[in-house]
């Protein structure tokens, strides 16, 4: 019997997910399978040897809303089915977006599979209540009734899962597990040998970053016009993302000068080692606007660092300040981007007598405890 994961949000914009299919192939009795819904940002379709992926149709926001409704809510109805015919030995409920399909196959149709459940994000309960949520806070109250039937619950780091668990009092230490984003092993192989790095009184000092990006939620607008200034004493940007609001593209679209390159197509996520190997600095700059956002170490950082470029983040991220380090390469450097005409050109270029330590740490061992959950008979 095989595994099956519920991924009602679109597989392909969820590298961490794609890294568990690639661990999980020919580590069971059985191919795991995927529901998933079809992404509508243009991106290739994943395909995975030993993994059977099903792209259901979901309510698409074009749609009128009883429309959406009826394709979202058939989405988990086919879902829940599927498991049905299927049988699981375990499924994985990923985001509260996909626990009704969970719901009915666990409890209406009184499925046996066990059940574990992950976060890529951290929603607060008064996430549930901005506009818009009504079909996410619905799955959320199924997802609340599925929690102590869980033998596996995860968030991406420590501190999101302190604070889910602050909103769930009744789970036990034994259910909970922080589950990081880290990049694979494959990336380690494929980096360049030798890399260089601008000195202090040469080259550009190439940026880069890769994500969605919003000038409301970002500090790309600031930046931008840093870049643009004379204050901008020898810095380039290329920014990499296809996921982004028509305002944002517009204005990332209208920049003309050689100091800020836009990529409106982004890059396959197995291009990035070689991608970002021919930067200096990789950028985070979420607003934090949500408290998401706070207490995200996000997969940027891990990446970055393992690609041997410092990483420049806002002070408001709490989640990345336990790896701020300056004592070691690459550095992470907190970075005031509201202030950027008094940043330090000449110190952040130095990195001479630094010890060279990149992230090597890999999904593949932090997925370990999570793969040996789904494969054994019971989890620790």
């Amino acid at each position: 019997m095989p595994i099956v994961l519920l991924h009602q949000l679109p597989l392909e914009m969820y590298p961490p997910a794609v890294n568990l299919l690639c661990q999980l192939q020919g580590r069971s009795n059985a191919d795991p399978v995927v529901v998933t819904s079809a992404n509508s940002k243009g991106l290739p379709d994943i395909a995975l040897t030993h993994c059977l992926i099903l792209r259901l149709r979901f309510g698409r926001s074009s749609d009128f809303p009883a429309v959406r409704w009826f394709w979202s809510l058939l989405w988990h109805l086919h879902a829940a089915w599927i498991c049905w015919r299927l049988q699981p030995t375990a499924v994985i409920s990923v985001e509260p977006h996909s626990a009704l399909a969970a719901w009915l196959w666990l409890v209406l149709l009184r499925g046996r599979s066990r059940l574990l459940i992950h976060h890529h994000e951290y929603y607060t309960p008064a996430d549930y209540l901005r506009p818009g949520n009504r079909l996410t806070r619905l799955n959320r109250w199924f997802e609340n009734r599925l929690l102590r039937r869980a033998v596996w619950v995860s968030q991406t780091n420590a501190d999101r899962l302190r604070l889910f668990r602050g909103d769930h009092p009744e789970l036990t230490d034994g259910q909970c597990y922080v589950l990081p984003n880290y990049p694979p092993r494959a990336w380690l192989q494929s980096l360049p040998a030798e890399r260089s790095w601008p000195s202090s009184d040469a080259g550009p000092l190439r940026l880069v970053y890769v994500g969605s990006v919003s000038l409301h939620d970002t500090w790309i607008g600031p930046l931008v016009e840093w870049l643009n200034s004379p204050a901008n004493s020898g810095c380039t940007l290329d920014v990499f993302c296809y996921n982004l609001d028509p305002t944002t593209r517009s204005f990332l679209q209208k920049q003309t000068s050689q100091a800020v390159r836009f990529h409106g197509q982004g890059v396959d996520y197995d291009q990035l080692p070689q991608l970002l190997s021919k930067f200096d600095v990789g950028l985070i700059l979420y607003r934090c606007n949500t408290v998401n956002f706070v207490w995200n170490a996000s997969n940027k950082l891990f990446e970055y660092l393992m690609c041997g470029l410092d990483v420049w983040y806002p002070s408001c991220m709490l989640g990345v300040r336990p790896y701020a380090r300056s004592d070691a390469a690459p550095r992470v450097l907190e970075t005031d981007f509201e202030k950027l005409d008094q940043l330090n050109l000449a110190e952040r270029r130095d990195r001479a007598g630094l010890p060279w330590q990149p992230w090597t740490t890999t999904c593949e061992d932090a997925l370990e405890p999570l793969i040996a959950c789904l494969t054994q008979p019971a989890c620790d």
